[in-house]
């Protein structure tokens, strides 16, 4: 049986298949833009002509696509190891995979994130991260969408990670998800994918 490939944002396999998306758009584009170009010379003889222009200006979406693509190619999922591990603790709380955070400062990948009512917490598995910074920007953003009760905290080593899922699962299970609690969830998460790659 074929394996189903994650497409959705926040998923085990996502960046792989968005990486992979995202080189087939980059050389279908220039493609088209080198076809053109060649087809106006193959019909005047020179490149001095109408459709030259055209195949500069279809460059445009080519590089903004191959600029996405540089961005993702830097993206480093989440290992197979750590994901499992991760996996085994999670049973009520939201889990969210290799998201990236770009701010004007710098980038913040972070391999995993839990959620669970206003408690958010990740994981980035790069020893040199900055997670404060990462913590403030994300704070940043949720207070400019008026979600300014979200406590986030992201960690470096992956066993305080797990100690601190554990406390969460244990404080999610003995909590009762009201419609309300639910809906900032969904607002939370939305946001989230909105401001990751």
């Amino acid at each position: 049986m074929k394996k189903k490939k994650n497409q959705n944002k926040g998923q085990k396999g996502y960046l792989a298949w968005n990486k992979k998306m995202s080189i087939c758009k980059t050389l279908v584009l220039f493609a088209i833009s080198f076809a053109v170009y060649a087809m106006g010379i193959w019909s005047t003889g020179s490149n001095q002509n109408l459709l030259t222009i055209v195949a500069v200006l279809g460059c445009l979406p080519a590089c903004r696509s191959a600029a996405n693509l540089i961005a993702l190619l830097r993206c480093h999922e989440i290992s197979e190891s750590d994901y499992r591990k991760i996996s085994a603790k999670i049973r009520t709380a939201e889990s969210l995979t290799d998201l990236e955070f770009t701010s004007y400062e710098r980038t913040y990948q972070v391999q995993h994130m839990a959620l669970s009512g206003v408690e958010l917490i990740g994981y980035m598995a790069d020893p040199f991260a900055d997670i404060k910074g990462c913590e403030k920007h994300l704070e940043g953003m949720f207070m400019r969408n008026q979600l300014s009760e979200v406590h986030i905290r992201i960690f470096k080593e992956l066993p305080k990670y797990l100690n601190r899922l554990d406390e969460l699962e244990k404080a999610s299970a003995a909590g009762d998800n009201t419609e309300e609690e639910t809906e900032r969830t969904a607002r939370i998460k939305a946001l989230l994918f909105a401001i990751s790659l």
